[in-house]
């Protein structure tokens, strides 16, 4: 669906909050019950619908992820790369210049469907991570997940997400994963249970672990949600200096988020 966006861009629009208000509501207008419409979008994208009225009301100033999960079901694309440059001028402008992944790695291809599998399945989860930070052959496949793995490795090959190296071994190929929301979770889970070695604790700089719960102010919230997020963008702008990349193969995962349930 092309919903309006050759009609928002020569209306003008300026701001973030007001394209995403004026092309939902243009997805909308499809259906007889424009409540029908939104419970089927925040069902198709993942958005709470909540977040999905705020966007309406333009409340709310979303994120590129939130971006990518919206856009991706009112332009029906499922390739970010294509996405980027079907979406308004004004979305491509914050995407291009706050989404790290494009920055980072421009000749890769980003596919929102490798997301349902990074959920799904440990196989392809590990397999997709290591890719990304050491080569690995079929006997390791093989030994850690067996036959399974083998038809995992196949898929993933014919997929383009992981691509022969020479020598038997495997790395990362062209296509990657945008890495949502949930499956940032789903990941984060599992290397945190199948890697996160709580004896090095004891040995310093072996590893980092913390827990933090308390009752807390908005404003004081909002600054440990800021916090993080500059920490992480400090860690991507260290692998930046000469030298800085090496053979240790590391992940971090990183959560912020309340004790309320149903918000």
């Amino acid at each position: 669906m092309e919903i309006n966006v050759e009609m928002n861009e020569r209306s003008q629009v300026s701001s973030i909050p007001e394209q995403v208000a004026l092309d939902i509501e243009a997805y909308l207008t499809r259906f007889k019950d424009p409540k029908k419409g939104l419970t089927m979008l925040a069902t198709k994208s993942q958005i709470h619908v909540k977040t999905l009225n705020r966007l309406r009301e333009q409340t709310h100033n979303p994120n590129y992820a939130t971006l990518y999960k919206l856009y991706s079901c009112l332009l029906d694309s499922r390739d970010l790369n294509h996405l980027v440059t079907k979406v308004p001028p004004v979305v491509r402008e914050k995407l291009e210049k706050t989404d790290p992944q494009l920055k980072s790695s421009p000749l890769h291809r980003y596919n929102f469907d490798l997301d349902a599998d990074l959920q799904k399945d440990p196989c392809f989860t590990e397999l997709y991570v290591l890719s990304e930070t050491r080569p690995f052959d079929a006997n390791f496949v093989q030994q850690r997940f067996g036959s399974y793995g083998l038809g995992v490795l196949e898929r993933m090959v014919d997929l383009k997400v992981l691509r022969p190296l020479g020598n038997g071994l495997y790395g990362q190929g062209e296509v990657r994963a945008p890495f949502s929301a949930e499956a940032i979770k789903a990941v984060g889970i599992r290397l945190t249970e199948r890697y996160l070695k709580p004896a090095n604790a004891d040995s310093n700089f072996a590893n980092f672990m913390s827990l933090y719960f308390e009752t807390v102010s908005e404003e004081t919230y909002k600054q440990w949600v800021q916090i993080e997020e500059d920490a992480f963008k400090a860690r991507v702008k260290l692998l930046e200096k000469p030298n800085a990349k090496g053979n240790i193969p590391v992940f971090a995962f990183t959560v912020v988020d309340t004790l309320l349930e149903n918000e």
